[in-house]
């Protein structure tokens, strides 16, 4: 199978832990057994269930878009808008910088470009009346030719001091800092007075509203994962809820220290619960289910990382060595050590020694 086993081996040995620590207080509220006694126990038949054939991997949660705000501007800050987690719209305002400077450049230039503007309304006047003159053989050609220079100079002029207008209303708007995008600030860097130059990150902007859940693919799993393959989502701060993704983005080049393929599986964030960092386990599933043999999960028990059933065999028990695989809802799979029908104990198994004697009653269904 190409699910990985090892990850679902965490809960069985939990519940195991807990098992024999209740198994150990029982023991010892209670006197020893005399040789003799007579178990009374449950049994539940070792029976095929389906599993699912599903590839689970671990990975984080990475912003499906995200944005380093920096200021296009050196200069002191006058003032921060926002805190870490505040959700910005693209074009709000992030950071302030004092701007009195780039004002005062915004009104010299536009003062130039009027001046500009004023000198060439007066050349083109300038140079109507002397074409005219020319044409009436009343100007000469050097004179006419040095009005049409110095058309040419005062246009030239006013461009020159349109594009600083420009640039200096760009400087001004620089000195506020707005976002491109929107989504969450994080990682705010920058304080009221301080004095930045250009080009330093001041914080980010993430834009979570859908995110991706970020793993690696071994290459042998690689013919199996295509995009829209879904997904379930696991994070640890939310328990067992599951959030439900597809996969999107599959690196086509392979980590050459690694051999695996980067995969990323996006999953809708509308709630914003899931956060860059955050560490996750995702489930793919790559085919159908198969049958395997699985026991109820309280029939297991263990010692020093190997693990038991007791099969029930007349009115005796046999200690039975077991393969365990991934636990499926109320059972776990048994990969080697048992076979179909076999009846094992699903009660007071902590109490039970090899051929112990017992009496079974039936099992009350859940």
């Amino acid at each position: 199978m190409k699910s990985k086993y090892k990850l679902w081996l965490i809960p069985v040995a939990a519940i195991l832990v807990l098992g024999l620590f209740k198994g150990a207080i029982w023991s010892s509220s209670k006197p020893q057994q005399q040789p003799g006694h007579v178990h009374t126990v449950m049994t539940a038949e070792a029976v095929m269930v389906d599993k699912e054939n599903t590839l689970v991997l671990t990975g984080s949660i990475e912003a499906r878009n995200e944005a380093v705000i920096s200021a296009k501007l050196s200069g002191k800050v006058s003032k921060v808008m926002v805190e870490n987690g505040d959700l910005v719209q693209a074009g709000q305002p992030l950071v302030l910088l004092e701007n009195t400077e780039y004002k005062n450049g915004l009104t010299n230039a536009r003062a130039v470009l009027k001046k500009a503007e004023a000198n060439l309304h007066s050349t083109r006047l300038n140079y109507e009346r002397i074409e005219q003159l020319y044409r009436e053989g009343a100007v000469a050609q050097k004179d006419f030719d040095d009005i049409q220079t110095a058309l040419k100079v005062a246009e030239a002029d006013v461009e020159a001091a349109a594009a600083g207008v420009a640039n200096a209303q760009e400087s001004l708007n620089n000195t506020t800092v707005t976002s491109p995008i929107n989504g969450v600030v994080a990682n705010r860097d920058v304080t009221t007075g301080e004095v930045i130059n250009a080009g330093k990150p001041l914080m980010m902007v993430e834009d979570i509203s859908s995110v991706y859940a970020v793993v690696n693919i071994e290459q042998k799993y690689l013919a199996d994962i295509k995009p829209g393959l879904p997904a379930e989502v696991t994070v640890d701060a939310y328990g067992d809820r599951k959030f439900k993704g597809q996969v999107a983005v599959i690196n086509p080049s392979v980590n050459k220290s690694a051999r695996v393929f980067e995969t990323k599986i996006k999953v809708e964030n509308k709630d914003h619960l899931l956060r860059p960092g955050m560490f996750a386990q995702v489930v793919l599933k790559i085919g159908k289910p198969e049958k395997v043999l699985a026991v109820p999960r309280e029939a297991l028990t263990g010692k020093q990382g190997l693990y038991f059933v007791f099969v029930a065999e007349g009115d005796k028990v046999k200690r039975q060595p077991v393969e365990i695989g991934q636990l499926i809802g109320k059972f776990v799979e048994i990969k080697s050590g048992l076979v179909e029908g076999q009846q094992v104990v699903v009660t007071n198994v902590n109490k039970l020694k090899d051929r112990d004697k017992i009496n079974i009653t039936p099992r009350q269904e859940d």
